[in-house]
């Protein structure tokens, strides 16, 4: 589904992003984890352009979106992304938050994206939120719109960006078990987090970055057991 060649970003003379090589496949669930400052979150961010590449190319489903030429607005519909500290429209209802793309963009008319507004919030529990405003929610409650947002798009990916480290501790759990289940239905995800048991049970794969580089990438269960890097031995021993 996406193919990265020979990545690189620089802010200004500071390296980020170092010659990165990656593919993701259809129904994979890729978690990047790492230290804080290693190019996790620039990385995901290049994948959908919302930080500019300095080198190499970005290819989704068979389009090279880092070519100038390709309309990134119509990619991204496809492409559903989810922030640390959730991004709703403080001003509009959670209802207005979840259907504004869809009927501008015209994916679907008001009365459809009114019924994907209820069906996808009555699946995280949250129905009864529809016509409340963001400021009447808690940091949970508020993440688990925001996956909702993206999800009215009918995306065939779902980016995440440490999308628990700005909630409370209580409510990591009930953002990652919405998380979880999208996972089981399918759904290709690429989620930057801290969270190691979400990584070690939901993830097909998992990457570790340092330094602007992916040092290391293997199945969970090989990869928390028996990581080959030390630099990936030291960074387990602390977060573990």
């Amino acid at each position: 589904m996406i193919d990265v060649k020979h990545l690189s970003k620089s802010f200004g003379d500071h390296l980020v992003l170092d010659d990165i090589d990656q593919h993701i496949a259809p129904g994979e669930k890729v978690v990047v984890i790492g230290p804080s400052g290693s190019g996790k979150s620039t990385f995901l961010r290049c994948l959908n352009l919302l930080e500019e590449p300095t080198a190499g190319t970005i290819t989704f489903e068979g389009t090279v979106i880092t070519d100038p030429k390709t309309d990134i607005n119509a990619v991204r519909r496809q492409m559903g992304m989810v922030f640390q500290h959730f991004n709703l429209f403080p001003n509009m209802t959670i209802r207005r938050n979840i259907t504004l793309a869809p009927v501008r963009t015209k994916l679907m008319g008001q009365d459809e994206a009114d019924e994907t507004a209820v069906t996808l919030l009555r699946r995280v529990g949250l129905e009864e939120k529809i016509d409340a405003y963001p400021a009447q929610l808690s940091g949970g409650q508020k993440q688990r719109i925001a996956i909702v947002r993206a999800l009215a798009m009918r995306p065939k990916l779902m980016l995440f960006d440490e999308p628990t480290s700005a909630l409370d501790p209580e409510m990591v759990g009930e953002v990652l078990d919405v998380m979880k289940e999208l996972a089981q239905e399918g759904m290709t995800m690429v989620v930057v987090t801290h969270e190691m048991g979400f990584a070690r049970e939901v993830g097909s794969r998992i990457l570790f970055m340092d330094g602007g580089k992916i040092l290391e990438e293997n199945e969970p269960h090989a990869f928390f057991a028996n990581p080959r890097e030390e630099r990936t031995k030291l960074f387990l021993s602390k977060v573990l």
